[in-house]
């Protein structure tokens, strides 16, 4: 799985710029605008869902595609809850954004276990895992009507986007030296 996924690392740099971007759109989204908020996270989870399942695709017949899969529709099912029914996830929209964070996630440490036998420094992977389970804890900590999602939203897209940024570098890393070795 890992040389095809290597070979796909563009995908995952697209991936880490478009979450980058999702923070930084978040927190540039006017505190008035929660709605306005649920639509650029539904073209988020859509856009990075359809990535994720390209990558996935890459992997096909492989050990981890299943949880590659999952992340995928894990993004895209919320990208399609939020645009089917966006005044319920505005109003949710706290509950919906650690939902989705704890099960990508859940998702990113199960490829990132499925990965360790064939990868050394594999760091980002559970890291992006991580910062998403971490994430999703936020708000059941920091609950209260003053909790502004921006401020949570917007972070998480950043690290994530980081952490994703990391793989994808050491991804085309490993590219390099398949291509070299063949």
């Amino acid at each position: 799985m890992l040389a095809r996924l290597a070979l796909a690392w563009p995908l995952l740099l697209l991936r880490a710029l478009f979450a980058f971007a999702m923070g930084i759109v978040a927190f540039a989204t006017p505190v008035w605008s929660t709605l306005g908020l649920v639509f650029v996270i539904a073209a988020y989870a859509l856009g990075d869902g359809a990535l994720a399942l390209m990558l996935a695709v890459t992997a096909h017949n492989q050990r981890g595609f299943g949880a590659l899969v999952s992340e995928a529709f894990v993004r895209i099912g919320v990208g399609v809850f939020a645009l089917a029914l966006p005044g319920v996830t505005a109003m949710a929209l706290i509950d919906v954004f650690a939902v989705w964070a704890f099960l990508s996630g859940a998702a990113a440490i199960a490829v990132a276990i499925e990965l360790r036998s064939e990868m050394s420094g594999e760091w980002p992977l559970p890291l992006a895992g991580s910062v998403s389970i971490l994430c999703s804890l936020a708000p059941l900590i920091l609950r209260g009507d003053a909790l502004d999602p921006r401020w949570v939203i917007g972070p998480y897209a950043m690290l994530f986007g980081l952490t994703l940024l990391a793989l994808a570098v050491r991804l085309r890393q490993l590219a390099l030296e398949i291509v070299a070795a063949a």
